[in-house]
């Protein structure tokens, strides 16, 4: 049976963030002219080399936060760092329940005193275990590029546990102010399949980072990769691994709001290794409802929409992040 692209909405609690399921298409709706919701660009679309040429030489995280046009670095090595945050301020946010559960963890790290760590209970609800937020430094519009660059590191429970029904976790938004679910949105997720690869979105999913492929088929990760929705492997598709620091890497460039002008791409770097891109969505048209309320802040969070507290989710979960960096120009990878 071919698959229906499928957006599952649901209003969410107290962050507000509102996520699509997944999206499925069949194949006999490739003739159909209503509107669908997913963005798609057409297979034949791809930048120039220049265009898509990154910078590949290995920096460690202090030359990289010292880089030109670094707005935001954050190492979370210090207890200072984590100071309960109070709404605007960037910082660490509790959990749905009031417990923060985002803490300094000084024996993990990817470099300097510390990370931090989520701690994702067997029970939880769908805001599990609070969220950072980081104020970008600038508003981002119309005719503005912005580059934002975290490591991550996912323990064995958090890829393999099912999170007790049709759910998954959320690594970073961008966005603007506390609007996390909007037209002003990029979201990055785990997708809602067990094979474990990352996928984007803006406008609470409605608008996938997806290439249509006119055959019922969709790329799903683009770039240096050849990731098919109907053939999900490793060899053509980035798949999360465990205990180990990933670097993820954003530029977003921004046309004019409601026109194919703008351009969403996103990298990925294992240790000492360079970027290899899995997001290229050229010719893409971003949304803004309210100009000048832009982006403006990222979020790192493991929030699972739809997440029954009542349900086992599997063993209790970890995901670090560190090294955070937004810049208004290329960051290189780590050392």
């Amino acid at each position: 049976m071919k698959p229906d692209r499928m957006f599952l909405m649901v209003a969410l609690a107290p962050l507000c963030l509102v996520t699509a399921l997944y999206w499925h298409r069949k194949a006999e709706s490739l003739n159909d002219d209503s509107t669908v919701m997913s963005s798609t660009v057409e297979a034949n679309s791809s930048l120039s080399g220049d265009e898509r040429a990154v910078p590949q030489d290995l920096q460690d995280f202090t030359t990289r936060c010292h880089g030109e046009g670094v707005l935001a670095c954050v190492g979370f090595d210090s207890p200072q760092e984590f100071v309960p945050a109070r709404d605007p301020d960037s910082g660490l946010y509790p959990a749905g329940d009031g417990v923060f559960r985002g803490t300094l963890d000084p024996a993990i790290a990817a470099s300097g005193g510390g990370s931090l760590k989520f701690t994702i209970p067997s029970y939880s609800g769908p805001n599990t275990s609070g969220y950072w937020k980081q104020a970008m430094g600038k508003n981002f519009g119309e005719g503005s590029t912005f580059y934002v660059q975290f490591r991550q590191r996912f323990s064995q429970a958090m890829l393999t546990n099912t999170w007790g029904g049709n759910t998954y976790w959320k690594q970073v938004i961008f966005h603007n102010g506390p609007h996390t679910c909007a037209d002003v949105e990029l979201a990055t997720t785990k997708s809602n399949r067990r094979d474990g690869y990352p996928v984007m979105y803006s406008q609470c999913g409605s608008d996938g980072m997806t290439v249509d492929l006119h055959n019922g088929d969709f790329l799903v990760e683009q770039g240096d990769y050849n990731c098919h929705y109907h053939d999900i492997n490793p060899r053509d598709c980035f798949m999360y691994l465990a205990d180990i620091w990933i670097t993820f890497y954003y530029k977003t460039s921004i046309g004019h709001w409601g026109k194919p002008d703008s351009t969403i791409q996103a990298w990925v770097a294992l240790p000492g290794k360079p970027y290899k891109q899995w997001v290229n969505m050229p010719n893409h048209r971003l949304l803004n409802a309210s100009p000048g309320r832009d982006y403006d802040t990222v979020t790192l969070l493991p929030y699972m929409t739809a997440k029954d507290p009542t349900k086992f989710g599997g063993p209790v979960a970890y995901t670090w992040y560190d090294e955070l960096i937004v810049s208004t120009q290329p960051i290189p990878p780590a050392k």
